[in-house]
């Protein structure tokens, strides 16, 4: 019989998004506008680990009072 790994499913929460973060109009230069810097900072530290990325993880970031989510699997992270 073959192991298979359990599937992580991370959900973070987010409440008092601005509209144009949610929708994605802020600077990369300027992360800390909307505190998209907290969460990028959420989805790597989800996803990394030392060798590499962890691929049975995908992490849902919820944009709220937007109602929006944003699903991030890391069995499809490239160069992060």
């Amino acid at each position: 019989s073959s192991f298979i790994e359990p599937q992580r499913n991370i959900i973070v929460l987010s409440h008092n998004v601005s509209q144009d973060v949610a929708d994605g109009l802020f600077d990369v230069n300027s992360l800390l506008t909307g505190r998209v810097d907290v969460l990028t900072r959420c989805i790597n530290s989800a996803l990394w680990v030392s060798h590499g990325i962890r691929k049975d993880t995908s992490v849902f970031v919820m944009l709220f009072p937007h109602n929006i989510t944003i699903e991030v699997r890391g069995s499809e992270v490239q160069n992060l």
